[in-house]
């Protein structure tokens, strides 16, 4: 059976689909960095607040003393914000967000897990059958998980710029306040 020259237009190309793929792989690896960089910030700020409280407690008339609970208090602020900021950019995002459809005439795309995942299996094949028989509406859908993408890869990269930033500046004025106050005081 011969293709129709409409029928061909509206499938996408070989170029057009590795295109997608590797933006897609792309992304969901600088996902993966991100996430990476939010567990590293994470650990790191987990393991300072382990060590900062035994140490705390076993000198704490030191610290009143020669007024360290200063540096100490803009530390353990700095390492409880890093913690807080990379567990929002670890937490999941709502599936909710990723279902709202790019193209009001196309309904939301079937390759992405949370837009399915509360079907029965049934409803499920039924869906993907009636999306996948159009070839133009798979790009589509393709595209809205690029742009999904897009947007959760985005949100974390911003989050975790502002845990980087809050922990550099919170680590500089630790150390600037732990000077001021052992040469001045």
């Amino acid at each position: 059976m011969e293709e129709t020259k409409e029928t061909k237009d509206k499938k996408l190309s070989k170029d057009t689909i590795n295109i997608i793929r590797t933006t897609q792989r792309n992304n969901i690896d600088l996902t993966h960095i991100a996430d990476n960089k939010a567990n590293v910030l994470l650990s790191l700020n987990a393991i300072i607040v382990t060590f900062l409280v035994p140490l705390v407690l076993a000198h704490s008339e030191v610290i009143l003393n020669r007024l360290l609970f200063i540096p100490l208090l803009i530390l353990s602020s700095t390492c409880f914000t890093t913690i807080y900021i990379a567990t929002i950019v670890l937490k999941p995002a709502r599936f909710e967000n990723f279902r709202a459809g790019i193209d009001e005439k196309v309904k939301f795309s079937p390759f992405f897990f949370g837009n399915f995942y509360k079907m029965e299996a049934n409803e499920f094949y039924t869906y993907m059958q009636e999306q996948i028989s159009n070839k133009g509406r798979i790009g589509v859908h393709l595209a809205q998980d690029l742009f999904y993408v897009g947007k959760r890869l985005g949100y974390k990269m911003t989050w975790i710029r502002r845990a980087f930033n809050i922990f550099i500046l919170g680590i500089f004025f630790t150390l600037l306040s732990t000077l001021l106050i052992l040469f001045i005081f």
